[in-house]
């Protein structure tokens, strides 16, 4: 047996740990949103300078959990980009397609120790793909 820790977890770790239990007790896809078939989400970061991180894409199914926050892609940042209204509008209206813009609220360390907001931005897409309905008989 382990012995328990008796150092306090840190609060970018709790927020990663809440994270986590966040996305295991979301629902599915299919239970949340039953007529969705499949869903893309495209991440583009925006940075202006060169050591910009690399696209991201993700293609959820119906067994797939329906959370869509997605950390900060700089290891040092403690942000999160929350698409989640983005997509309820996109699933909510039986649309197909939405794009958009957000901006990092988390902060990164910088010189002398200090918090420095991270302010990088991503254009996201996210695309639906719906179950064709059956076919009326007349």
């Amino acid at each position: 047996m382990r012995p328990s820790s008796r150092k306090k977890p840190s609060p970018a770790q709790q927020r990663q740990e809440q994270w986590r239990k966040d996305r295991a007790s979301a629902q599915t896809l299919r239970n949340a949103y039953p007529t969705a078939e499949r869903v893309n989400v495209h991440l583009q970061f925006q940075q202006p300078t060169a050591q910009r991180p690399t696209a991201q894409s993700f293609e959820l199914y119906p067994p797939a959990r329906a959370f869509f926050e997605y950390p900060c892609p700089y290891g040092d940042c403690d942000g999160i980009f929350d698409l989640g209204a983005a997509i309820r509008e996109a699933l909510g209206r039986a649309s197909t397609r939405v794009e958009g813009t957000l901006e990092c609220c988390g902060v990164r360390p910088g010189d002398g120790g200090l918090k420095l907001p991270c302010g990088l931005r991503v254009n996201y897409t996210l695309a639906a793909q719906y179950k064709a309905e059956p076919a009326t008989r007349t």
